[in-house]
């Protein structure tokens, strides 16, 4: 009954580092360990890690006392609703258009496709705005960056076509 039980889930240590140090003099570190320094023992599972600068053993609190609970990327999921949407009316409207020059005419189509156009900017523009922002909270950022590359390239893609229609109607 002197024998410790085999868990197969948390490594057995008998007081030595399982892994030699790179080179003479530098301390012992375990690959997923980055802080870990001689002397110190790893957390067992089950246990929370220590933070960088905090005692190991010691669990960091979940947020900083008198915060509200971390965020939940709220302004990301927005500003990627609000980018895909300007980018959805336009290709709807590219769509579209081809059907229109039949039955509403040239002139008519060519108004309604700037105001169109000016529509997809501002909301590809919005979305890139509220990326940026959103990026700059403690929150989940993949949905903040998704939105910054949609309304980015969307901005730019308009910005290039309504400056290469200017060159075509001046004559260059």
């Amino acid at each position: 009954m002197s024998e410790q039980q085999q868990h197969p889930d948390r490594p057995q240590h008998d007081g030595q580092i399982p892994y030699p140090p790179q080179q003479p003099g530098q301390p012992y570190a375990q690959p997923g360990q980055p802080y870990a320094q001689p002397g110190q023992p790893y957390a067992q599972p089950g246990q929370p890690y220590a933070q960088p600068g905090q005692p190991y053993g010691v669990a960091a609190p979940p947020h900083a006392p008198g915060q509200g609970a971390p965020r939940s990327g709220g302004l990301g999921r927005t500003a990627l609703i609000v980018a895909a949407s300007a980018v959805a009316i336009g290709l709807l409207w590219q769509l579209v258009t081809p059907f229109l020059y039949a039955s509403l005419g040239f002139g008519v189509v060519e108004l309604l496709s700037n105001l169109m156009n000016l529509v997809v900017l501002a909301g590809a523009g919005a979305g890139l705005l509220l990326g940026i922002i959103a990026l700059r909270r403690p929150a989940p950022h993949l949905l903040a960056a998704i939105a910054i590359g949609v309304g980015g390239s969307t901005v730019i893609g308009t910005l290039v076509a309504w400056v290469s229609n200017v060159f075509y109607y001046l004559g260059f």
